[in-house]
C-alpha cells in the first residue's frame, strides 16, 4: 500500500475541508457556510442559461479555518540535570516544571488520568523505582507505591480510582493494582515467567498485559477477579499493545524478526487484520481520539493508517527524525512527537492535514514522551 503523494494529500485536504463546511458553533447550533459556485445555489436564477442574463454574483469560496493548537503538552526532559516532567503550551511558550526529586523512569511514558487532571509515572530515588502521581494544577506529587523492587508501567482505571502496574517486589515480574491514593495494593497474576506492561481498558475492568508464559511473548486479557485469557498465539512476539478509545479493539505490533506489522484484534482476540503491507520498523501504535486512525513512527516518518480502509498517510519533513510514541491532540488534528533535529532531541507537532511541522522545544537535553492534554 503506497503512501499518499503530495497531490493526493491536497485532494484529501480539500475533501476534508469541504466536510467541515457545516460545523457546530460554540453555542451548539449548526452554522452553514456558503461554499459558492452554481452547485451550491438552488435558485432558478442560478440555473438560467440565457446568455443575456447577468451572471449571478457568486461569493468567494470559503472553508472552515483550522483551529489553533490548544491545551498543553506534558513531556519528559533531562534539561535540568535529571529526567523530570514538564508542561508546555503547543506554541512553545510557557513551560512549567511539574516534578523534582525523583528521576522519572526513562523507559515508560507518563499516563494521563481519564479526567486529564493528574499524571501517573514511574520514578527512581536511590535504587528503588516506584509509582508516583502529580496533580497538574497544583504540582503536588504523591508517592503511590513504596515497596522493595521495581514498580513501573502505570495505567489508570476508567474512573481514575485505581492504577495497574507491573512490579518485581516478590522476586518475579507480576501485575498489581493499587488505589490512586496508594492504599490497597493487590496482586493480580502469579506466573513463573513474569507478566508485564499492563493496560487498563478505557471502558471496563479488563486489563491487557504481555507474557511469555507459553514460550513466546503474547497478549493476555485479565479481569481483576478472574483468570487470564489468551488473545494472541503467533510464532513471533506480540508486543506494544494499545486499546481503542471505546475499548472494543486492540492495536499491537506483531514481530517477524526485527521488523513488525501493526495489527488489530477484537477484545476477544478474534477478527485479526494487519494495516501495513510490508513489515517495517514501527513503534507502539496510538489511536486517534475518534478511534478511526492509528499513528506510529517508522524510520524518518510518521504513518497514519485509516483503520476502515487501510489508507496510509505519511507525514515527514527533511532533517527531522521522529522517534517514540506520538501523541494525538485532543481534537485529533495534530500529533506531538519527539524527534532529532539539529543534533538534539526536541518536541514537535505536526498538523496531519497539511504536513505542517512546528518545533515546540529548543533547549539542550533530551525532550520526549509527549502526552497532550486539553487543559
Amino acid at each position: 500500500m503506497n503512501p499518499l503523494t503530495i497531490k493526493q494529500k491536497n485532494i484529501l485536504l480539500g475533501a476534508t475541508l469541504a466536510l467541515f463546511a457545516i460545523i457546530p458553533s460554540a453555542c451548539g447550533d449548526t452554522v452553514e457556510i456558503d461554499l459558492g459556485g452554481a452547485a451550491g445555489l438552488g435558485t432558478e436564477e442560478a440555473q438560467s442559461t440565457n446568455p443575456t442574463d447577468s451572471p449571478p454574483e457568486i461569493p468567494p469560496a470559503t472553508a472552515t479555518p483550522i483551529p489553533a493548537a490548544s491545551g498543553h503538552i506534558i513531556f519528559t526532559s533531562d534539561r535540568d540535570g535529571q529526567n523530570d516532567l514538564y508542561m508546555v503550551t503547543p506554541d512553545g511558550g510557557e513551560t512549567t516544571r511539574l516534578t523534582t526529586g525523583a528521576s522519572v523512569d526513562e523507559s515508560g511514558t507518563p499516563q494521563l488520568s481519564p479526567d486529564g487532571t493528574r499524571v501517573a509515572f514511574a520514578a527512581t530515588i536511590g535504587n528503588n523505582t516506584d509509582i508516583y502521581v502529580v496533580d497538574i494544577a497544583s504540582n503536588a506529587i504523591s508517592r503511590i507505591t513504596d515497596a522493595q523492587g521495581r514498580d513501573s508501567s502505570p495505567s489508570w482505571s476508567p474512573d481514575g480510582g485505581r492504577i495497574v502496574f507491573e512490579s518485581f517486589r516478590d522476586g518475579n515480574l507480576e501485575i498489581y493494582t493499587v488505589n490512586a491514593d496508594g492504599s490497597n495494593p493487590t496482586r493480580l497474576t502469579n506466573d513463573s515467567v513474569g507478566d508485564s506492561n499492563p493496560l487498563w481498558s478505557p471502558t471496563t475492568n479488563d486489563i491487557l498485559f504481555s507474557s511469555s508464559r507459553f514460550g513466546n511473548s503474547d497478549l493476555f486479557l485479565l479481569s481483576p477477579n478472574g483468570s487470564p485469557s489468551t488473545l494472541t498465539t503467533n510464532p513471533g512476539p506480540d508486543n506494544n499493545p494499545a486499546w481503542s478509545p471505546d475499548g472494543s479493539a486492540i492495536a499491537y505490533l506483531e514481530f517477524s524478526g526485527e521488523l513488525s506489522n501493526i495489527c488489530l484484534i477484537g477484545r476477544d482476540g478474534l477478527n485479526k487484520r494487519c494495516l501495513n503491507e510490508y513489515p517495517s520498523d514501527f513503534d507502539t501504535p496510538t489511536w486517534s481520539p475518534d478511534g478511526n486512525w492509528i499513528a506510529s513512527t517508522e524510520g524518518t516518518s510518521i504513518h497514519i493508517f485509516n483503520i476502515r480502509d487501510g489508507q496510509d498517510i505519511v507525514i515527514s519533513q527533511a532533517g527531522i527524525e521522529p522517534h517514540g510514541i506520538p501523541a494525538w491532540s485532543p481534537d485529533g488534528l495534530r500529533l506531538a512527537f519527539q524527534a532529532f533535529a539539529n543534533g538534539n532531541m526536541e518536541l514537535f507537532h505536526a498538523l496531519v492535514l497539511t504536513n505542517e511541522f512546528m518545533q515546540v522545544t529548543s533547549l539542550p537535553g533530551v525532550d520526549g514522551k509527549p502526552v497532550w492534554t486539553s487543559r
